[in-house]
């Protein structure tokens, strides 16, 4: 089955239980005599917080629905919520719309130098569109169990793609998930562009972890993760290596043998409230390739070191920031999620294979006029070191797409609350991709969306 005809049988069903619920007014009763309610559920405190408990809490994540079918004690509780976002602009200076990104504003995409006759472009997206469904049993107590799952377009594309899909259980959530390496409320303040900054720690992955329950201020969690290569927009960008030839012969082969350690996502964090603390984020990755030269079996070992968190010392204002740095993380950096330059052959002995130094950074802002009007303001950088003359060797025709050096990042927004269900907004994007070989590209994109959150 198609996950397109997936998630339409899942509509089919989920309606069918919500037209049942509601035909005799509100509710119905089931086998075990407890009777099915329709009720709000993003208003009402309880509900509320049993849905977001265990939901996804990103600025692009889908919030808690407005409604939800129930019973009286919550031992079942299921909701359906999605968002349709049309979004339209206008790029300058670059056709980064046209030339691969789409509406995903990514900076390692940034055509250097400019196409002849593709430096603007004009542009009416309605391929944005997320739709998800959770349920949950036991709800509000401690053995509360929660099944997620989200379908999605891309952007660039009418074919819907599964982006999430996970288990949660007192702590323990098991799936195909936003990595915890990931520190989702201080990655970035809301942006129309989905991709969102180039610095950002983001990536989707195969995961099972713990989360602690918060003692004193202090949570902490583990996890054993498999990246997907897939960016949490549903993109698929590939693994963050390759294999490699020198003076025509192959040295190195990431792909002759299977990638059989985990990586190893950690963090502890101490909060005083929701939007002032901070966290410190910890990966290890074990890479495996064949020496091709000395026909050996060897590793090369990636870690990564993160800073982030969240001030807000008066109401209406929050602070975001966050510092990555480390070796072989591409993957779990936005712009360099596919670039195979994070393991490169070694100067120094050929056939060895090293892990590569990058970083990412974001910082952010969010003002809150009011319940309806929000500003935001976000700049971001993402680098990386010692690989320019693979980048170079690697590095395609049209755009020098793989030739990649840094990304920097800048975008400011604002947004009115029209209802509940309807968000408008209007956003500035500037972008600048810096190549090794070939010098740098800019491009500038204004562009609104007319989101429907139901």
């Amino acid at each position: 089955m198609t996950s397109t005809n997936l998630t339409f049988s899942l509509l089919f069903l989920s309606l069918s239980v919500a037209t049942g619920a509601t035909a005799s007014g509100n509710s119905q009763v089931n086998q075990d005599g407890h009777r099915l309610l329709l009720s709000k559920a993003r208003n009402d405190s309880t509900r509320h917080s049993i849905f977001e408990r265990n939901r996804p809490k990103g600025n692009k994540e889908i919030p808690v629905p407005h409604f939800a079918i129930h019973t009286e004690d919550h031992k079942f509780a299921l909701t359906i919520g999605g968002q349709i976002n049309p979004i339209m602009g206008v790029d300058l200076g670059n056709d980064l719309y046209e030339q691969g990104a789409g509406i995903n504003f990514a900076t390692n995409s940034i055509p250097v130098p400019p196409v002849k006759g593709h430096k603007s472009d004009f542009y009416l997206n309605a391929l944005n569109a997320d739709i998800d469904f959770q349920v949950e049993g036991f709800g509000g107590s401690d053995d509360q169990i929660t099944g997620y799952i989200k379908f999605g377009t891309n952007g660039n594309s009418t074919t819907l793609a599964m982006k999430d899909a996970f288990v949660s259980w007192r702590g323990f959530t098991a799936g195909m998930k936003t990595t915890i390496f990931k520190d989702e409320l201080a990655a970035s303040p809301p942006t129309i562009d989905p991709q969102g900054p180039p610095g950002e720690a983001s990536a989707t992955a195969y995961e099972i972890c713990y989360v602690s329950p918060k003692y004193k201020g202090f949570k902490a969690a583990i996890g054993l993760a498999t990246p997907t290569y897939y960016h949490s927009s549903g993109r698929y960008y590939g693994p963050d290596y390759q294999n490699w030839e020198y003076e025509g012969q192959m040295v190195c082969d990431p792909t002759y043998y299977t990638q059989n350690i985990p990586d190893f996502p950690i963090w502890v964090e101490w909060n005083a409230s929701q939007y002032n603390r901070v966290r410190v984020s910890g990966i290890m990755r074990n890479f495996i390739y064949r020496d091709v030269i000395s026909a050996s079996r060897r590793h090369s070992f990636g870690w990564g070191l993160m800073v982030s968190g969240n001030y807000n010392p008066v109401t209406p204002l929050i602070f975001y920031f966050q510092a990555i740095y480390g070796q072989g993380i591409g993957n779990y950096i936005a712009d360099l999620s596919g670039l195979p330059l994070s393991f490169t052959p070694s100067r120094k002995e050929v056939g060895h294979m090293r892990a590569n130094p990058m970083m990412g950074i974001n910082l952010g802002a969010t003002y809150n006029f009011n319940s309806r009007w929000q500003v935001n303001a976000v700049a971001s950088e993402a680098r990386i070191w010692s690989v320019g003359p693979y980048a170079k060797e690697n590095a395609t025709e049209e755009g020098h797409l793989n030739d990649y050096k840094y990304g920097f990042y800048f975008a400011a927004n604002v947004f009115y609350n029209v209802t509940s269900y309807l968000q408008v907004g209007a956003e500035y994007l500037f972008g600048r991709r810096g190549t090794w070989n070939v010098g740098s590209g800019n491009d500038n994109r204004i562009q609104t969306q007319f989101m429907l959150t139901f």
